[in-house]
């Protein structure tokens, strides 16, 4: 399936005390994958709500196996790859990976798709996955 895939390196602001990342970071990174795959295909959160009436992708279930270390001053890689979209929800598979390709960090998010709904206790509700956002991201 479709994937996003970004390198940056790891600064003083990722790490704890022993210079080693602390482990929420890694959650932003998954988050900005979901955003930067979805926005590469003209399906960012604006664009989401005044086409389609999403007002949001909020995370059911995540998780996260950790390999090595990132370190301060690591480069490394971050893939986001959509992996399956079933009914109402979908799931992005993310890998961080060190430059020299050393698996660092396998993770997952499963989400829905909402769309605000004043009936709901929560304000909003979730959606069977729209066929156009399926073509746009399945090519």
């Amino acid at each position: 399936m479709t994937q996003f895939t970004s390198e940056f390196r790891i600064e003083w602001a990722h790490c704890d005390a022993a210079g080693i990342v602390f482990y929420p970071h890694y959650y932003t990174w998954f988050d900005q994958g979901t955003e930067r795959l979805f926005t590469e295909h003209r399906l960012s959160y604006p664009e989401l709500a005044e086409h389609f009436g999403i007002s949001g992708m909020p995370l059911v279930e995540t998780g996260a196996s950790y390999k090595a270390a990132c370190r301060l001053g690591t480069l490394v890689r971050v893939t986001s790859r959509l992996d399956e979209i079933s009914g109402r929800t979908f799931v992005m598979r993310h890998r961080i990976e060190h430059a020299d390709g050393t698996l660092a960090v396998e993770g997952f998010e499963r989400r829905v798709m909402v769309r605000e709904d004043s009936d709901s206790r929560s304000g909003i509700r979730a959606v069977e996955f729209p066929e156009e956002i399926r073509r746009r991201l399945l090519g």
